[in-house]
């Protein structure tokens, strides 16, 4: 380790002299290494201007090679020899290697330099922790924090160690299991950044006591700035808005100037958000007015800096500018903008209508229930819901005096739809949908959706064509494939410090630019593509991700279909504005917004109905199977599949002496083909007295045999006379009867097998929604894969693990399951874990949580089954326990 830290600082040294203007592809690949090894960004500029005029750039980017391949010889693993830095470089996959390495090198560093420093071990030991996760090695963590569990002088270090990467990996409660084992105060005000949110997000409020006694005894003083903020989001999410104002007044008095100063802006936010902040304030109204919402994006978490959010709003004022009896009252800032662009309305599109007066509020799109929204207002509830609060929860439902028209919605999250938010969404539906995928989402969970496409598609109402179109030249927008000419960047973060109308006018300046300025636009992003096409550019529209569950029904679209989705909008809010306008009452309204969109509801129901997923051949499958010798029953026996992947041989033998070690009655274990030699199985098997070993048959099916996820979907028809059967990994550790699983109760399920413990598997619909964008340039497979992955559904499941699972095979054989789950595995190339939940969804019974225990993910003190698989085992021994 000396030899690498000593490379690593003489690297870093020469890295923060060498990294300047640097073009070729040393540049492209070692920079990134200098830069997370420094934690400097560095702006990269081309060799002109100094570097090019002193003559240096060849000079600085072989220097910087040296010092590359210094640093890379100093750690572990292969260097390409034929590396010069000028016309080679390394490969991106060494400079990745070596980066994670460099990265390992530091968190482990950490903990040393923390007790250089004078600090305890249990402190030094999260130091080195919080910087092991950070650096993605959630592995190291946990074998390190198990390995000091186990050890009753460092359990409570272990612990910490373990509460700190399940925080990231996994669910609060999984975190807090550790979190709440220890005593020692000093590990747990080193911890308090992670501690303390995870206990309110576990307990809720009656973890506010443990904050209150930190308090009292002024260890929140030595909490760091992060510490305070993070807990004050937690408290903030169950609205102890009491412990959050006492935490983050008492910071702000005794900020030091060298805070962060991303923590010192977000510490200064929070009192504008808590009784009697700015936000809190009463809106302007106007008595006996009807009050209408401008949609705006500020949040107690983050204020929009996307041009785009800004851009759907003015789209959205033009549909009430249209009418020229229609005026104004209300916020003054808002008041004076409807004035300006009212004189921008386009002749064609404007209407006298209603001789009324509506007062204009600012609304927050994800902040609203913290503001005091008067009553009756009613307001155009458009574009992405939505961005969660702090990580922790969701503006819906909306505010209650808030009456919303939900029309080009996009949702970006399932896990918003809990069944509040449901019950909410039905109560104002229909919903217009932005996308399709998010009417496929909506109507998985039973809420009435339907595809309206998005609003800036008429943003056109406020910029009348220029007669003569002067206009010329191209617009880059977020544009990947070169820099020539003029471009732009759609996220501005200077736009969160200025007021919103000012924003609005940034954004109609934004939206000139494709009218008056720029022919041709190239762009990868939606709210550039769109608005640009409505006011008459050529647009290129090239996202990263063709499959992004964005863009259903708005990629690939010509102009009639454009046309379409503009005229639609157009025309329902034609309908909907002026009974508003006119003061009709709210059932009036809303059926009124039934009747109008049940043409696009009954359209919905059949363009969803289209589409199915993939189902194998039962005749091929059958001929696969034909003249194999498919396992028998045995009486009182009990079958076992053992998975074994690529690299996990070696593990076989352990896997079935823990199996061995426990069992309560005879079983028998099912190896896959080629899995081991003979030698080896026949050595296994003299050491077992209660169990027995056979190999499975080869499978071919086309091109591919024999593989991990064809014999796994196969095993209901392999194996054709059980009724049920047990799969195991070959990384499991079992420390119970397995025998046990061969009476668990499926009732009316297909199988029994754990919920999936990850933070990241939380939603089935969201799996479904990762898989889609799998499909890349493939945008019209993704869009029929999440029609049909969601047709059926009447809610969201969490997703299982089948790694250990006990199928039922009776069921599974009843309802077609082998051919469904290879359809998607041979067509569709999702993995057979995948591909299950597909098919299962929620129909899987509870095996029970010490079934299956991922040590990356959870621990816990009596395990029955450890699954190591994918995971590095800690060292000493296996199991996890004290």
């Amino acid at each position: 380790m000396t030899t690498g830290r000593n490379a690593a600082d003489r690297y870093l040294s020469k890295g923060r002299e060498l990294v300047k203007p640097v073009v070729h592809g040393i540049a492209r690949r070692a920079l990134p290494v200098v830069e997370r090894a420094s934690g400097t960004k560095y702006v990269r500029e081309r060799a002109t201007g100094a570097g090019k005029s002193s003559g240096k750039p060849k000079k600085i980017a072989t220097e910087t090679a040296r010092a590359y391949r210094k640093l890379a010889t100093g750690l572990h693993g292969a260097t390409a020899e034929n590396t010069d830095g000028w016309t080679v470089a390394p490969s991106t996959r060494e400079v990745d290697a070596k980066a994670r390495q460099l990265a390992r090198l530091k968190a482990h560093a950490a903990l040393s330099e923390a007790l250089t420093q004078g600090s305890s071990f249990g402190s030094a030991v999260v130091k080195a922790g919080r910087s092991l996760v950070a650096a993605g090695h959630l592995a190291d963590t946990v074998s390190i924090g198990l390995n000091l569990r186990s050890n009753p002088s460092t359990e409570e270090a272990g612990r910490v160690l373990l509460g700190l990467a399940y925080q990231r990996s996994s669910d609060p409660e999984v975190a807090w299991a550790q979190f709440e084992e220890i005593e020692d105060r000093e590990i747990i005000v080193a911890a308090a950044e992670e501690y303390y949110p995870t206990a309110i997000d576990t307990l809720g409020h009656e973890a506010l006591p443990l904050l209150e006694s930190a308090d009292e005894a002024g260890e929140t003083d030595r909490w760091s700035a992060k510490a305070v903020l993070r807990t004050a989001e937690s408290a903030f999410c169950i609205d102890a808005f009491d412990h959050v104002r006492t935490l983050v007044e008492a910071r702000l008095d005794q900020m030091e100037d060298d805070a962060d100063s991303a923590v010192r802006y977000e510490l200064n936010r929070m009192p504008d958000w808590l009784p009697g902040g700015k936000h809190l304030e009463p809106l302007p109204t106007t008595a006996g007015k009807r009050n209408f919402g401008v949609l705006s994006y500020d949040q107690p978490g983050i204020r929009s800096r996307n041009i785009g959010d800004y851009i759907q709003t003015i789209a959205s004022i033009g549909h009430l500018l249209r009418y020229e009896n229609l005026s104004f009252t209300g916020d003054t800032g808002l008041t004076d903008l409807f004035a300006k662009l009212r004189q921008s309305v386009k002749e064609e599109r404007k209407y006298a209508g209603p001789e009324a007066e509506l007062n204009l509020v600012e609304v927050y799109r994800d902040g609203n229930v913290y503001q005091d929204i008067p009553e009756d207002t009613w307001y155009i509830a458009f574009g992405w819901y939505m961005h969660d609060i702090f990580g922790k929860s969701f503006n819906i439902p909306f505010h209650p005096n808030l009456r919303p028209i939900l029309l080009s919605v996009f949702v970006r999250y399932p896990e918003m739809l809990t069944p509040d938010a449901i019950a909410y969404l039905k109560k104002y539906g229909p919903v217009g949908c932005r996308d399709w995928q998010s009417v496929a989402v909506l109507r998985a969970v039973g809420v009435p959706a339907f595809f309206s496409g998005c609003l800036t598609t008429t943003v056109d109402t406020l910029f009348p064509a220029a007669s003569p179109d002067r206009r010329s030249g191209t617009l880059r927008v977020d544009w990947p494939k070169d820099n020539k000419g003029p471009k732009k960047k759609q996220t501005v973060t200077a736009i969160r410090d200025k007021s919103f109308p000012e924003n609005l006018e940034l954004a109609r300046n934004w939206v000139a630019d494709y009218a008056y300025k720029y022919k041709h636009v190239l762009t990868s992003r939606l709210h550039a593509n769109l608005p640009a096409r409505s006011v008459g550019a050529d647009v290129d529209f090239e996202p990263k991700n063709k499959s992004d569950s964005r863009f259903g029904g708005l990629i690939g679209i010509d102009a009639a279909e454009f046309d379409a989705i503009r005229n639609g909008i157009l025309d329902k809010l034609a309908v909907l504005l002026p009974l508003i306008a006119n003061g009709a009452s709210e059932d009036e309204i809303y059926a009124k917004w039934v009747e109008i969109t049940a043409d696009e509801m009954a359209f919905a129901d059949e363009y969803l109905a289209k589409s199915s997923l993939p189902v194998a051949d039962r005749g091929s499958i059958a001929s696969a199977l034909s003249g194999i010798e498919r396992p028998v029953p045995e009486a009182q026996v009990t079958d076992i599949v053992m998975t074994v992947e690529q690299g996990e041989a070696p593990l076989v033998g352990q896997a079935l002496r823990t199996i061995e070690t426990h069992a309560g009655a005879a079983y028998r274990v099912w190896l896959p083909n080629g899995a081991l030699t003979s030698a080896e199985v026949d050595e296994i098997r003299s050491e077992l007295s209660q169990g027995s070993i056979d190999i499975l048959p080869s499978v071919a099916l086309g091109e591919e045999k024999n593989t991990p996820d064809v014999l796994a979907a196969v095993l209901p028809a392999l194996f054709a006379d059980h009724e049920r059967l047990i799969v195991v990994p070959a990384a499991a550790e079992v420390s119970a009867d397995i025998t046990e699983l061969s009476t668990v109760d499926f009732k009316d399920t297909l199988l029994a097998a754990k919920h999936d413990v990850r933070k990241s598997r939380s939603s089935g619909l969201t799996l479904m929604r990762r898989i889609a964008s799998t499909f890349g340039d493939d945008h019209t497979g993704a869009l029929d894969f999440v029609f049909a992955s969601h047709a059926g559904m009447s809610e969201d499941f969490v997703p299982f693990d089948p790694q250990i699972a006990v199928l039922n095979l009776t069921e599974l054989r009843s309802e077609g399951v082998v051919e469904r789950v290879l359809g998607l595995v041979q067509h569709n190339g999702l993995s057979y874990i995948d591909a299950m939940q597909m098919i299962v969804k929620g129909r899987y019974a509870d095996l029970g949580d010490d079934w299956n225990i991922h040590a990356q993910w959870e621990a816990a003190d009596a395990p029955k089954i450890v699954n190591w698989r994918r995971q590095a085992r800690h060292f000493g021994h296996m199991a996890l326990t004290r």
